[in-house]
């Protein structure tokens, strides 16, 4: 089979017809090249494109006659030949190429195309007679990079002649550095393999890379394994090869062109032809979503139609007569009868992929949904068995859908309720603030709530420091309740700083933390919050800065009022019998009405002997209170569990947002990778060059990313 690769520049055009002996190799026959003159200089890219395979059926006119001949293009080449209302100069050239059996198919692989280029560049190697002698050694060089803007890598192939190819590739997938290290190597050895290479000297920075290839690493991680095998089949199918690690000021050249393929765009302009690499060099074949076989679904309808041929299986032949009663042939092209419209064309790959790209996200498009696009589809008259199924997975791995993609309100996880043991073993801390400033420049309010008896302990502080918090659990806790079994907090620094932590090692108190952005982790500790702040709110009037004076009162009340969860007081959850408040002195009541006519002292021991039970039976009832909100909560939940090594998005925040976007601000970020799963809905991840995040992440702040 003769594939046709061609390079179009601002000056020339130029085609190498090439023959392919096997899916992994392919010959050189013969290059052409044709020098524009001035009036088609000024002619379009697609014209261009138009004008070197003219120009090639030209002057290889019986390799046109005798063979099939494939085009590879990423140019709708065949779109534009085929369409009824071309004119000009492409209808003559159009009509002149009818003659011959071309076939049009995607640039799928790259070393065809850059053989092209290296070919045109190199005079001396374009006879396909020629090849290296073998005592003559090529020299590779190349270097990978991985960058929050992109993945790519850059070669720089030596001929025993003296002529350099040089090679900028970006990489189209998410890909660390080790991996764009591997990507570089491969690709070097199928370009100089493809030239006739027989020896090679390899040359990388990268001494990881270097030494699992002479095995004198060991290769842990799975993809590496991969990458590690391929390179040594690559390497088996030459006579001798050398690799060798040097120093990166020795490989600038495959540095700075990698570089250019991680950094800027594709579709930005540069001197140097940037190519994509869709797919990992390790990928398997058949994780194509559509097949790419052309006239894969209609083909036996096609023949059908032609011929009136109907496959052999009776069963088969039956279906395709039934299915033919509904296409027709027009202009040879295969059309759909429609019920309620006119003839639908029937579309296969790469016409399926072009059409949908254009329609989602082309000029005209707007990024629809699945249901959307399949009906915009359908509309402009295109047909294909697996419309609606194919839209939905093109909307699901769209980059920018997923990115710009609206957050979900449903919860992701459910409701894990967490209790205490006892009275005071577990409390959940917090930072209120800023408020108004108040005297002594009194601005923040440090709160702590105990698990159990929702006993909440506050102090007013103009600045809050690790020294500040560890003497208030000292004051606060230590020496009023005893030394506390775990306490709950978020990551602000003063509770995640060495002197607090030292503290509590010392003291045999276990720390643990929220997941950041989501205060829900430290749920107690919030509600608190929650509470105090609107009790505030309603006391102060004009005068914001007397919170501090209204504080004390603030937790009287909250600390003498039944909660619903417990149904009675943390005073009397603590302290075994209910405080007096003021206005039962001013009002009397029957309890302290009869003060002084019993013994009290015999009236508060039994109280206290009965707080056991009271604090059962608030335990008990708590833990069905949170049952029926677990139930209750539950029935919202959406669940969004990852796998490691999934591939997720993370919610932008204000800290983490792009400067300057404003409203236009994408909400997701990413993508990043999940290094481990834990076992209450929150994921350590890490990017994709293998840095690993300081925190773990809750899955509500997540979505699931597809390539």
């Amino acid at each position: 089979m003769h594939l046709r690769k061609s390079n179009v520049t601002d000056w020339a055009v130029s085609a190498v017809l090439l023959r392919s002996l096997s899916p992994r190799e392919q010959r050189p026959v013969y290059f052409i090249s044709k020098a524009l003159v001035d009036a088609e200089t000024r002619y379009s890219r697609m014209e261009q494109t138009a004008l070197a395979l003219h120009t090639a059926a030209q002057k290889l006119r019986p390799y046109f006659q005798a063979h099939p001949i494939t085009v590879l293009t990423n140019q709708p080449l065949r779109n534009i030949l085929h369409k009824p209302d071309i004119t000009g100069r492409m209808l003559r050239w159009a009509i002149e190429l009818s003659e011959y059996g071309i076939g049009y198919q995607p640039r799928l692989s790259l070393k065809g195309q850059v053989m092209a280029d290296f070919i045109a560049e190199l005079p001396e190697a374009r006879a396909p007679d020629e090849e290296s002698t073998p005592g003559d050694w090529w020299s590779l060089y190349v270097d990978g990079a991985s960058r929050s803007s992109g993945s790519g890598v850059g070669l720089l192939l030596k001929a025993p002649i003296g002529k350099r190819l040089e090679q900028s590739i970006r990489l189209d997938f998410p890909a660390s550095n080790n991996e764009a290290e591997y990507e570089a190597i491969l690709f070097g050895l199928n370009l100089a393999t493809t030239l006739n290479a027989s020896k090679i000297k390899i040359h990388s920075n990268s001494q990881l890379v270097v030494g699992q290839i002479l095995k004198e690493y060991e290769t842990k991680d799975e993809r590496m394994v991969k990458y590690s095998l391929r390179v040594q089949e690559s390497l088996s199918r030459l006579e001798k090869w050398i690799i060798e690690k040097i120093p990166r000021g020795d490989n600038v050249q495959a540095d700075a062109l990698a570089g250019i393929a991680a950094s800027f765009p594709v579709k930005e302009s540069t001197m140097l032809p940037v190519y994509v690499q869709t797919t990992p060099t390790i990928a398997e074949p058949h994780i194509c979503n559509i097949s790419p076989k052309e006239d894969d679904w209609a083909v036996d309808i096609r023949i059908y139609l032609q011929t009136g041929t109907v496959p052999e299986n009776p069963k088969h032949a039956h279906k395709v007569r039934i299915q033919a009663s509904r296409f027709t042939l027009i202009g040879g092209d295969l059309y759909r009868r429609s019920f309620g419209g006119p003839y639908l064309r029937c579309l296969v790959q790469p016409e399926i992929q072009y059409v949908l790209s254009e329609l989602h996200e082309g000029i005209c498009g707007n990024h629809l949904g699945s249901r959307t696009l399949a009906h915009r589809v359908h509309s402009q008259g295109y047909y294909w068995p697996t419309m609606r199924q194919d839209t939905e997975i093109h909307v699901k791995k769209c980059d920018k859908c997923q990115k710009y993609a609206p957050i979900p309100h449903m919860p992701a996880e459910a409701l894990n309720s967490v209790t205490s043991p006892w009275p005071f073993a577990q409390w959940g801390m917090d930072i209120m603030g800023p408020f108004p400033t108040a005297p002594a420049q009194k601005k923040f309010l440090l709160v702590a709530t105990d698990y159990f008896s929702k006993w909440v302990e506050a102090e007013a502080y103009a600045s809050i420091k690790d020294k500040d918090v560890k003497r208030f659990v000292w004051k606060n806790i230590v020496c009023r309740f005893g030394i506390p079994q775990a306490i709950v907090t978020d990551n602000d620094p003063q509770f995640d700083s060495s002197v607090f932590k030292g503290f509590c090692v010392e003291l045999h108190i276990k720390n643990l933390y929220s997941t950041p952005r989501y205060p829900q982790s430290n749920g107690q500790a919030e509600a608190t919050n929650k509470t105090l702040l609107s009790a505030l709110k309603k006391r102060l009037e004009k005068a914001k800065g007397k919170w501090v004076e209204e504080l004390p009162g603030v937790l009287w009340a909250y600390r003498t009022i039944p909660g619903r969860p417990t149904g009675n007081t943390p005073f009397a959850l603590a302290y075994g019998t209910d405080a007096v408040i003021p206005n039962e002195v001013g009002m009397p009541t029957a309890r302290t009405a009869i003060q002084g006519q019993r013994n009290e002292d015999d009236e508060l021991a039994r109280h206290l002997d009965w707080a056991d039970e009271a604090r059962e039976a608030a335990s008990i009832r708590m833990v069905a209170y949170q049952q029926k909100a677990a139930a209750y909560y539950n029935r919202k939940v959406r669940p969004r569990i990852f796998k490691e090594g999934s591939l997720v998005l993370r919610k932008v925040f204000e800290d983490t947002a792009e400067k300057g976007a404003g409203k236009l601000q994408a909400n997701w970020e990413g993508p990043y990778m999940v290094s481990k799963a834990n076992e209450n809905g929150s994921y350590h991840l890490r990017t994709l060059s293998g840095a690993l995040l300081l925190r773990p992440w809750n899955a509500a702040n997540l979505k699931q990313y597809y390539q």
